[in-house]
């Protein structure tokens, strides 16, 4: 298995996460951050399609929906042998077993999951021992900066047609630095079977 997920540097400030470098071993879990959900026929074909810097498309079964009466509401889905949930009003009217389509950005979890796990009743694994293959490293396009005195105004990331192959840089390891976004590539090739402790802080 290889996926590539978004890691914004919020993530380390919020101290949710570690500095990821190449080569390193981790243990975790991941969500869809949907530009489109929509129900699907109940017998196509599930996929997860790779669309580049870590967009997808994909067609999966909704596993379980959890904290269904709250703006936090959470949809489990497994699409192809890849589990991952939905955080966002674009679940509304999802239930429990419908076949949904969707296009979106794959992100490590942003701690909905493994900070409240013990509360979710019966919940799926959706953890994944894998190894960090690639780091690119993303300059948020200098139009998307909103410049006013000393405050400053940007986006986390920017979506794949929003920037060139100029702002793309590979790196070994993320840093915390301004204006920019990381993609990383993860497989679970030549991973070891001892148990790897969940990469969160």
């Amino acid at each position: 298995m290889e996926i590539f997920a978004t890691f914004e540097t919020w993530h380390l400030g919020d101290g949710n996460y570690p500095p990821l470098k190449k080569g390193q071993l981790v243990n975790l879990s991941f969500e869809i951050e949907p530009d489109v959900l929509t129900a699907a026929q109940k017998d196509a074909p599930q996929r997860f399609h790779h669309l580049g810097q870590a967009e997808y498309e994909f067609t999966g079964v909704v596993l379980c929906v959890y904290r269904d009466d709250s703006s936090d509401r959470i949809v489990v889905i497994e699409a192809d042998q890849f589990r991952f949930y939905i955080n966002s009003p674009l679940t509304e009217g999802v239930g429990h077993g419908d076949t949904v389509s969707g296009r979106g950005t794959l992100a490590l979890d942003h701690y909905i999951w493994v900070e409240f796990l013990a509360d979710y009743s019966d919940p799926p694994d959706l953890f994944y021992k894998l190894r960090v293959m690639d780091i690119c490293r993303v300059q948020i396009p200098e139009r998307f900066i909103v410049r006013s005195g000393r405050n400053v105004s940007l986006p986390t990331r920017v979506k794949l047609y929003d920037y060139g192959p100029g702002d793309l840089t590979n790196v070994e390891s993320i840093t915390d630095e301004e204006y920019v976004s990381f993609i990383v590539q993860f497989a679970d090739a030549d991973v070891p079977l001892e148990p790897i402790p969940r990469t969160f802080l």
